[in-house]
């Protein structure tokens, strides 16, 4: 991720402004310096051609001094420069005078050599090149100083970031308030007014559901005891199962609720597949007659990776559903390459899977029960909780539905 790095994309486009103002301004001053360069040619040509004039019409040395002197020019001393010049001089001169224009890697100059002597002018390029130099200089503390401050300003959405990882994950109490006037502290804003409001929903979520959940397991609890009181053993069997599956149904009702909410701890361990359906068949008050009369189970047992409560709940849905649904014989549960199906006689799903998972889904002309439409997705719901998959299809008048990934090894 770090190649999709906004800062890392900010540095690049940095470095390359940076670059691109070195080269532009190494390629600028060049052309000045040629420039100037140029000049300076130009210049020394024209004053070596008055020179020559002046030498054509009888001028000596003398005057032709007087010209370079008042052209501002001054004859060079330093015995190390006029040691470079040395093979210019031209041998056996005896009368007459040579002017030169010789340029150097460090200047453009003037030599003239009469029988007697020799002399230099000139010097180095006079390039005046200090404003050119200092805008460089400027454009250069401006790039990096724009290239700080905007580092400065996007650093906060390292903290912005980790405060919604952290509210991803579920912790409500964050903050991550931003005092910055632009999009950014804008942006740190609305998210901590958002996560308030979801705060302050979800708890009045929780408040409601258990209120709900306490009112309901009161009366409950009150049944429950009443029920005890029956002297007709029977009766007083049947309210208790009534009274038990109730308080059953709140239960799983809590723990969805806690799933929904990412507030529900996994606790995925090696379950026997036997205790897993003894728990579900308890869940739906069946007992061991109706058992042997309604399903054909697996003769071999095997061990489940799983969450027990969470995997109970879902098998118990999908058993509810082939009881409710099935048209003739029995509900087969088997283990087939590793995974769990649940097949039963009746007729296809008038819809996908997918749109029967989705919260209350109902199909108005074949949802015979009037239920809520939450069974298929609290099934999937509790499996990808665990890391598990939810199959379906439809083969030889048979509802195969089929749990992946989870069936790890005979017993």
């Amino acid at each position: 991720m770090i190649k999709n790095s906004i800062f890392v994309k900010i540095t690049i486009l940095f470095i390359v402004a940076i670059i691109c103002l070195g080269a532009f301004s190494y390629y600028f001053i060049r052309e000045e310096i040629n420039e100037d360069i140029l000049k300076d040619q130009l210049k020394y040509s024209q004053f070596l051609a008055t020179i020559n004039q002046l030498v054509r019409f009888g001028g000596n040395i003398e005057l032709i001094e007087k010209y370079l002197k008042e052209l501002d020019l001054h004859q060079i001393q330093d015995a190390k420069t006029l040691e470079q010049f040395q093979n210019y001089l031209t041998q056996n001169l005896a009368s007459g005078m040579i002017a030169k224009v010789i340029k150097q890697e460090n200047g453009i100059y003037l030599f003239l050599q009469t029988p007697q002597e020799w002399k230099l002018y000139g010097g180095s390029y006079p390039h005046n090149l200090f404003n050119y130099y200092l805008i460089t200089f400027f454009a250069f503390v401006v790039v990096v100083f724009l290239f700080a401050l905007v580092i400065k300003s996007i650093l906060p959405l390292k903290i912005l970031r980790k405060e919604i990882r952290k509210f991803a994950d579920g912790q409500m109490n964050i903050s991550c308030k931003i005092n910055q006037n632009d999009e950014i502290g804008e942006l740190s804003r609305e998210f901590e007014n958002a996560a308030e409001k979801i705060n302050a929903l979800n708890q009045s979520r929780h408040l409601f559901l258990r209120s709900i959940m306490h009112e309901l397991k009161t009366p409950i609890t009150k049944g429950r005891i009443t029920a005890e009181m029956i002297e007709h053993p029977l009766y007083k069997e049947r309210l208790c199962n009534v009274f038990d599956r109730l308080n059953s149904l709140i239960n799983e009702f809590a723990k969805i609720e806690e799933l929904s909410s990412r507030n529900y701890c996994l606790n995925k361990q090696d379950y026997v597949l036997k205790d897993i359906l003894n728990r579900v068949f308890a869940m739906l008050l069946i007992d061991k007659e109706q058992i042997q009369d309604s399903f054909i189970l697996p003769e071999e047992n095997y061990l489940l990776r799983c969450d027990f409560d969470m995997l109970t709940l879902a098998i118990k849905n999908l058993l509810d559903n082939a009881l409710k649904y099935k048209t003739k014989g029995k509900i087969e549960i088997k283990v087939a390459e590793g995974n769990l199906l649940i097949s039963n006689f009746g007729a296809p799903l008038p819809h996908s899977l997918k749109d029967h998972a989705k919260p209350f889904f109902k199909d108005n002309k074949s949802n015979k029960n009037g239920g809520l439409g939450l069974g298929i997705y609290i099934v999937k719901s509790t499996l990808e909780s665990q890391g598990l998959k939810l199959d379906y299809y439809h083969k030889e008048d048979k509802n195969h539905f089929v749990i992946l990934g989870f069936a790890k090894t005979k017993q």
